[in-house]
């Protein structure tokens, strides 16, 4: 908590002497960055899936077809992967923080984070998913809140590994930070990653923070976003309009936030 306040100090310092430590993105380009995040009508409904705020998140409806799901990062709650369980689907989970998980039945608990590498406290992603299913078995699900580590995480996970995944749940952090060149760079490729095995079926802004304007662009500070693997799209049209009707505040207690238009159309 003290550090996020010590951030917040920084950048309003920063802005009220119009310093930047870091060379800023032109709107065209950033811009360029939202076209690879504009969800679609892939040819499924969405279902929520999850709590009634922020551990419910919405997913194409082809739970029947997903074999496991992959969960780093439990936090306060399980109840995403509580109600997959009633579907049949088993969850693997892992935190470092957390020492065990209640009221799940058939699901699997490590208490490691889940990151690059293997040390007594982490273990990488490829060695968990690898640890955790067969060479042949595909068709998961990954649903991943870790608070900035999301980005390390997806960068190290092998393309063959990735596309083992039917869908892709993340929350992303620091957004804000977009306009930055040295994010843009890590940002950019990472999505690009992403998109060349997956489409955006869903975009979901986490109220926790409001919109930040970056070189002329609204950005989300916290960003859920809803992948499935191209093999499943049946169609790509574009949605109409944003939120969801089935999308929840994440923040009960805070005002609720949108996405400009130009996230969508």
């Amino acid at each position: 908590m003290f550090i996020k306040y010590i951030k917040i100090i920084i950048k309003k310092i920063l802005k009220k002497f119009n310093i930047s430590i870091f060379t800023n993105i032109p709107k065209k380009r950033l811009l360029k960055f939202i076209e690879l995040l504009k969800p679609h009508n892939l040819g499924y409904d969405l279902i929520r899936i999850g709590d009634g705020n922020e551990a419910g998140y919405l997913v194409p409806n082809i739970l029947d077809k997903i074999k496991y799901c992959f969960s780093p990062g439990v936090g306060q709650s399980s109840q995403f992967e509580s109600d997959l369980e009633k579907r049949g689907i088993k969850s693997y989970l892992a935190d470092f923080s957390v020492d065990k998980v209640e009221n799940l039945k058939i699901s699997s608990f490590l208490k490691k984070n889940i990151n690059s590498y293997n040390s007594k406290n982490t273990i990488s992603i490829n060695d968990w998913i690898e640890q955790n299913s067969s060479e042949y078995e595909e068709n998961f699900l990954l649903e991943m809140d870790v608070d900035g580590s999301e980005f390390e995480i997806l960068s190290s996970i092998t393309e063959k590994n990735l596309k083992r995944f039917g869908i892709l749940v993340i929350e992303f952090h620091y957004f804000e930070l977009i306009a930055h060149e040295a994010f843009f760079k890590i940002y950019f490729p990472l999505i690009e990653k992403i998109r060349g095995s997956f489409e955006v079926a869903h975009l979901h802004p986490n109220n926790a923070c409001p919109l930040i304007e970056a070189s002329g662009v609204e950005f989300p500070s916290g960003l859920e976003i809803t992948f499935l693997n191209k093999k499943f799209v049946k169609e790509k049209k574009k949605i109409k309009f944003l939120p969801h009707k089935l999308d929840k505040k994440c923040i009960i207690s805070k005002d609720d936030i949108f996405l400009p238009s130009y996230w969508y159309n």
